[in-house]
C-alpha cells in the first residue's frame, strides 16, 4: 500500500467516502465535510488502478482457473465419461445426472458481471490516460465510487488480518 493512501484509507474505514473534488481528482467527505489531506489525484489514481490492476486481475484470474478446475463439468455429452472435478465425481457416483442448471446459469452471471466490472475500469483508465500531464480529470460519483472500491480491496489485501 503506498504512504499517501494511508490517510485515505483512515479516513474511509471511520465513515467517511470518496467525493469528486471541484477541482478534479477526488477527496474524502465526511460527517463535517471534506478531510484535510485525503485528496487524491488524477495520476495518484492512475497509479492505484494500474497496481490494482495488476494485483486483483492475477488474484481473480487465478481463482476462476482453480474454481472451473474443482467444479470441473460433465464428460461427453453430459456423460460420465470424462467427467472432471466434482461434477465428475459426483456423476461417477450417481448422485447426479448432469450439471444443474444453476452452475451455468451462475457462472454466465458472474462472467457477465465481471465483464461490466471490466469495462467500467477499461473506460475509466481511458480517462485518466486521455488527462493531459499536469490537468485534474473531473470524476462522477460512480467513477469515485469504483475508485473507492478498489482502495478498499487494496487495503483489505495489505492488512495483516485481512480486514479493512
Amino acid at each position: 500500500m503506498p504512504i499517501p493512501l494511508i490517510p485515505i484509507i483512515s479516513a474511509l474505514a471511520a465513515g467517511g467516502s470518496l467525493v469528486p473534488s471541484a477541482a478534479g481528482g477526488l477527496i474524502v467527505t465526511g460527517a463535517s465535510g471534506y478531510i484535510a489531506g485525503t485528496f487524491l489525484s488524477t495520476a495518484a489514481i492512475s497509479g492505484l488502478l494500474a497496481t490494482a490492476s495488476v494485483t486483483l486481475g492475477a488474484g481473480a484470474l487465478y481463482l476462476s482457473g482453480t474454481a472451473a478446475s474443482i467444479v470441473g463439468g460433465a464428460g461427453i455429452l453430459g456423460t460420465s465419461v470424462g467427467a472432471s472435478g466434482i461434477t465428475g465425481a459426483l456423476m461417477s457416483a450417481g448422485v447426479i445426472s448432469s450439471t444443474p442448471i444453476w452452475v451455468p446459469l451462475a457462472a454466465s452471471g458472474t462472467a457477465v458481471a465481471c465483464g461490466y466490472g471490466g469495462y467500467k475500469v477499461f473506460k475509466l483508465k481511458k480517462k485518466l490516460n486521455d488527462t493531459l500531464e499536469g490537468e485534474e480529470a473531473q470524476f462522477t460519483e460512480k467513477e469515485a465510487k469504483i475508485i473507492e472500491s478498489i482502495i478498499k480491496r487494496v487495503a483489505k489485501k495489505d492488512s495483516p488480518d485481512g480486514e479493512f
